[in-house]
């Protein structure tokens, strides 16, 4: 099984050129032509690696051929989580690791016990970002999403997540980026379990983005408030969710907001991305 990760942001695509459902074969990462990479990537990526290993299957990470890009899943943890099980191929950079605690949140395992920590490191990310209101509002987005993955997202392979301030230096839009992914039973699942209907994934995932169902632990309130609120006293933004076979982007800007759900290469568990741009 071999995922090829090139260009920029490759995991934001429909098709990922890649079979995630094979029943044997190795799993190769093949990065060589990544040219830019979001916390989505990086949390994906050392998703995909435990979840093979968790199913006895060699991982073999080849590292992208531009330094700069090497150097950062260094810098991101990417190649030091994934170095217990898996095969490093490709010139790996040494680097000084410097605090920026202020700027990143470098990729880490979320699980039930840890989820309070992960999430006060990133209130302090956004509120850096986006001021003490606007920053708590996203933070509350961002702490839904995290427990949406340890609650009915969370499997024996845990979740992922990052996140990272962008200064608009090279970009040119300032703002933020977050991504969580877990390999649990995924939003179709969910959903269809919920409502007793026997939702496809493109359906699911609109539910989730339109309002989802209230269960009765008091979670499930679909995720409108949530960007909503990461969006306050912001610039807009998008949130992409990726889940089972289906993926679905809601555009966060002033009402209406036009979500597009489409048919996709299939992923285990749910993939969550949030963007938001700032002044």
């Amino acid at each position: 099984m071999r995922i090829e990760l090139a260009g920029r942001n490759p995991f934001r695509r429909r098709e990922l050129r890649a079979d995630f459902h094979g029943d044997t074969g190795n799993l190769v990462l093949d990065a060589r032509g990544l040219q830019w990479v979001s916390p989505l990537e990086l949390a994906a990526i050392v998703t995909l690696g435990t979840v093979a290993d968790a199913r006895g299957r060699e991982v073999r990470l080849l590292v992208p051929h531009d330094p700069k890009i090497a150097s950062y899943l260094v810098r991101m943890n990417v190649v030091e989580l994934l170095k217990p099980f898996a095969e490093i191929d490709g010139s790996v950079p040494s680097q000084e690791r410097r605090n920026h605690s202020d700027k990143l949140l470098e990729v880490a395992e979320v699980t039930p016990t840890n989820i309070d920590d992960v999430c006060d490191r990133l209130g302090l990310l956004v509120t850096e970002r986006l001021g003490p209101e606007a920053g708590r509002a996203a933070f509350d987005s961002l702490a839904e999403l995290l427990n949406n993955a340890t609650t009915h997202g969370y499997s024996k392979t845990g979740a992922f997540t990052a996140a990272q301030l962008y200064s608009g230096t090279l970009s040119r839009t300032p703002g933020f980026e977050f991504a969580v992914c877990d390999s649990g039973d995924g939003i179709q699942k969910v959903l269809s379990s919920t409502t007793n209907q026997d939702l496809e994934g493109p359906a699911a995932l609109e539910l989730a983005l339109n309002g989802g169902v209230r269960r009765a632990e008091g979670r499930g309130h679909g995720l409108p408030n949530l960007w909503r609120q990461a969006i306050r006293g912001g610039k807009g933004g998008e949130l992409m969710l990726r889940s089972g076979d289906a993926v679905a982007t809601a555009k966060l800007r002033s009402e209406p907001t036009s979500i597009y759900s489409r048919v996709a290469e299939p992923v285990d568990g749910t993939w969550a991305w949030l963007r938001v741009r700032v002044p």
